[in-house]
């Protein structure tokens, strides 16, 4: 039996190529992304995404990381915002298996402090150093294919499954970040 430690001349040649076609393919994707305004930015830990957010992007999905829903999967396709605004906008999406879409919202238990007890509370999940509020919209599509278009207001939008099944997603997203109206008495 021949075992080969090493890759022969033509499996180091075919990988150079596919490398090499791979970066040429990147470079024409990105190229035509910035041309056409399509832009995708990762937040940095500790700051925030920019207030004009768009984005186009196919993602697999992972755990979701909030406490007690490690068994449900998630993509996140709208960053959080921990500066006061929240995000208002328009997200369309086709995906490989029917998803929920999760949004987002700063929990304030301080208001209604005393009538948790006696009328509820909505869903909510530990989230930074506070709680957020969690809107679980299914949308059917009433086609063959698991896919839709919402307007959303929240801090975070993300594509989700209750039952843990494993995902992809492609979704095109157009978010502002909004200044919360101050309510006075």
């Amino acid at each position: 039996m021949n075992v080969h430690v090493f890759p022969t001349k033509w499996g180091l040649k075919k990988n150079s190529v596919l490398l090499a076609a791979s970066i040429v393919a990147m470079f024409f994707v990105l190229a035509a992304a910035s041309s056409i305004g399509v832009t995708t930015v990762n937040a940095q830990k500790g700051s925030n995404p920019p207030d004009h957010y768009i984005v186009q992007r196919t993602a697999a999905s992972g755990p979701d990381p909030l406490p007690g829903h490690q068994g449900h999967q998630l993509v996140m396709a709208i960053p959080p915002r921990d500066d006061g605004k929240i995000w208002t906008g328009t997200i369309s999406y086709v995906a490989s298996y029917p998803v929920e879409m999760v949004i987002l919202h700063k929990y304030d238990n301080a208001s209604v402090s005393g009538n948790e007890s006696s009328v509820g509370k909505p869903l909510t999940a530990p989230f930074g150093k506070g709680q957020v509020a969690i809107t679980l919209v299914k949308e059917p599509s009433n086609t063959p294919v698991p896919s839709g278009s919402l307007n959303f207001a929240g801090d975070a939008v993300a594509f989700h499954t209750l039952d843990g099944h494993k995902f992809i997603v492609t979704y095109t997203a157009d978010a502002r970040a909004e200044d919360l109206s101050k309510v006075t008495k």
